[in-house]
């Protein structure tokens, strides 16, 4: 069982509230806002919400281009949307850094709080472990601070407040050329830690989802030898997936792939447990 979403969308992530799965996605929205929602009550009929951040004001406001990857927490009564943007002005990529916007309702508006990673980053991701810790995933981007190579993943520690990163982070994923997307997910029986990420260029065919398996957010991981989700001739390039709780609860995988003719990405869901092999158990 697997659907495709009929509109496009890249980076599409997925959470559960208030009766209602809510989809975001990068780039713009049909509201001249940013980062579109969408709210489905089967996971079949979308209906479009509103753009979750508005451009900054300014040409030295953080966010004025490449609105990309976002991820909301859902964490004591509230919706913190952690995406990535950047400013005018700066060369290629080497202005994007995580961000967070935050709202009172998972349709928002979200409002925009600033800069989380404070140098070169993209595809924040939060997660809270078992102990209450909170954890921020995230790829080095082009002109980061760190003086690692772009397309690394690391992990930052967050403050309580979730809205400001702590000590320095740890490498946790550097063996491939160029890797990103990832998100930390328990498994369902082995209780470890997976941590799936993408590989290779989002404009390939050879893009595609790995995993690699650890028992605590710091690391250390170790990927499976084969990829977990790769494309074929109908579904190109699959890449940059996360996991929401399906209609009966369980685990479900969404990500985007390529349409036949390659024209435009659109996000794709199926239910975790066909994809997930024998491995790291």
């Amino acid at each position: 069982m697997m659907f495709s979403l009929m509109f496009p969308g890249a980076d599409p992530f997925i959470f559960q509230a208030e009766g209602a799965w809510w989809l975001i996605t990068s780039h713009d929205a049909p509201d001249g806002r940013h980062l579109p929602i969408y709210r489905s009550v089967d996971l079949k009929l979308w209906e479009f919400v509103r753009g979750a951040v508005a451009k900054g004001r300014g040409p030295r406001a953080w966010n004025r281009r490449n609105f990309w990857a976002p991820e909301v927490l859902h964490h004591g009564g509230r919706f913190y949307c952690y995406y990535t943007a950047m400013p005018e002005g700066t060369p290629g990529n080497e202005g994007n850094r995580v961000g967070l916007a935050v709202a009172d309702r998972p349709e928002g508006p979200y409002e925009d709080v600033g800069v989380v990673i404070p140098h070169g980053s993209i595809d924040g991701s939060p997660y809270i472990d078992r102990n209450g810790q909170a954890w921020l995933l995230f790829t080095t981007e082009h002109g980061n601070d760190l003086g690692w190579p772009p397309g690394q993943i690391g992990v930052f520690r967050l403050r309580e407040d979730l809205r400001t990163v702590e000590g320095d982070p740890v490498k946790i994923m550097t063996q491939y050329e160029w890797q990103e997307g990832a998100f930390f997910v328990p498994h369902p029986d082995s209780g470890r830690l997976v941590l799936f990420f993408s590989y290779g260029g989002w404009t390939e065919d050879s893009y595609c989802v790995h995993a690699a398996w650890g028992d605590v957010p710091s690391g250390p991981f170790i990927p499976e030898p084969a990829a977990f989700l790769t494309g074929t001739l109908e579904l190109r390039g699959p890449g940059h997936a996360n996991v929401f709780p399906g209609p009966d609860g369980t685990p479900w995988l969404v990500f985007h792939a390529w349409d036949t003719a390659k024209t435009k990405r659109f996000p794709r869901m199926a239910p975790l447990a066909l994809l997930w092999g024998s491995g790291g158990g």
